[in-house]
């Protein structure tokens, strides 16, 4: 459960959003949309404790969350919308990494699902940025975190693997976390039962 009660950020003098309140329960989602500039990216951010820079009360799972409390320590799993994978590793390395359980089959299954199986021993360099999206999103999904951020996870990808993605994690995952998912795709808000909050500049 995420809820925030009159989140306000300002970049230097320029206010992003005021007094901002909503609240995301157990097993269900919200939509994020919005032109660009609204604050869609830098809110999720503030939520996952990377921009601290903000006034306002946020409650993960019940717990009011201090600014100080580093992001790996705060039951938040978040998909940037350019993705941030670890060079160094392969991309099986990259989707292990933040499992608190190394269940290798899991891993795979969700590879193969997410249509990222081939990949497994290439490094980030050697993927393109759809690819990488998705493994982003799957080392997101592996992380066990019970709240999900997602900033535009499905960009750059074509429209019958965008379906077949949707469909399963709509049917294994999405109904077993709280979800907050910034879209500007229309098919992506029809085929997810979430409500959708709509920012402005």
């Amino acid at each position: 459960m995420i809820r925030a009660t009159k989140l306000t950020k300002f970049y230097d003098e320029q206010q992003i959003f005021k007094d901002m309140s909503f609240e995301v329960g157990e097993n269900t989602g919200l939509f994020i949309t919005g032109p660009s500039g609204c604050g869609k990216t830098t809110l999720l951010r503030i939520l996952a404790g990377f921009d601290t820079d903000y006034s306002g009360q946020i409650l993960i799972d019940g717990t009011e969350i201090q600014k100080e409390l580093e992001p790996r320590n705060r039951n938040i799993a978040i998909v940037f919308q350019e993705p941030t994978l670890w060079n160094h590793m392969s991309v099986e390395q990259n989707l292990a990494y933040g499992m608190k359980k190394k269940n290798m089959q899991e891993l795979k299954l969700l590879a193969e699902k997410l249509q990222i199986a081939e990949l497994l021993k290439k490094y980030p360099e050697e993927i393109s940025g759809g690819q990488a999206k998705r493994v982003s999103l799957a080392r997101a999904l592996l992380s066990g975190k019970k709240n999900l951020l997602l900033d535009e996870p499905l960009s750059n990808v074509d429209p019958k693997t965008k379906e077949i993605i949707l469909d399963f994690l709509k049917q294994e995952y999405l109904d077993k976390k709280c979800v907050l998912y910034i879209t500007h795709d229309k098919d992506e808000i029809g085929s997810l039962p979430f409500e959708v909050m709509e920012m402005r500049i």
